[in-house]
């Protein structure tokens, strides 16, 4: 398996550089994280989301990857407005290498939620909260 697309995917998330993580994607590509509930579907639409998600942290580091046959995970760990999260992607590459899924997961959880509160005012959606249980 050729992992380049995944290199050079990441290489562009590190330096915050949009336009070169389009020709990475597929078209069908799906993304699954935690900013939305819901999946993103199509290159356009996860564009419109990674972008954002550039402009708003201040460093992105990628630190493992492991690969097996055209699944590959990467742990890295990124900054946005002083909280620092870890975080891991599972990428499915398809037939042509190119990134066709991508499942993302932070930690930890109160920064995470921190994080989604800082996108979702920038692109105007609905903040998720997280609540103790004695409060619900």
């Amino acid at each position: 398996m050729n992992a380049i697309h995944v290199d050079d995917y990441f290489n562009a998330l590190a330096t915050r550089d949009s336009p070169r993580i389009v020709p990475h994607l597929a078209d069908d590509i799906v993304l699954l994280g935690p900013i939305f509930p819901e999946p993103t579907i199509g290159k356009e639409a996860v564009v419109q989301v990674l972008s954002a998600f550039l402009e708003t942290i201040d460093s992105l580091k990628a630190n493992l990857r492991f690969a097996k046959d055209r699944d590959v995970a990467v742990f890295f760990s990124f900054t946005c407005s002083g909280v620092t999260v870890k975080g891991n992607e599972h990428l499915h590459l398809n037939e042509e290498g190119l990134i066709d899924r991508i499942e993302v997961a932070w930690r930890p959880l109160p920064a995470a939620v921190q994080v989604q509160e800082v996108f979702a005012s920038k692109l105007g959606f609905p903040a998720m909260r997280l609540v103790h249980a004695a409060d619900t």
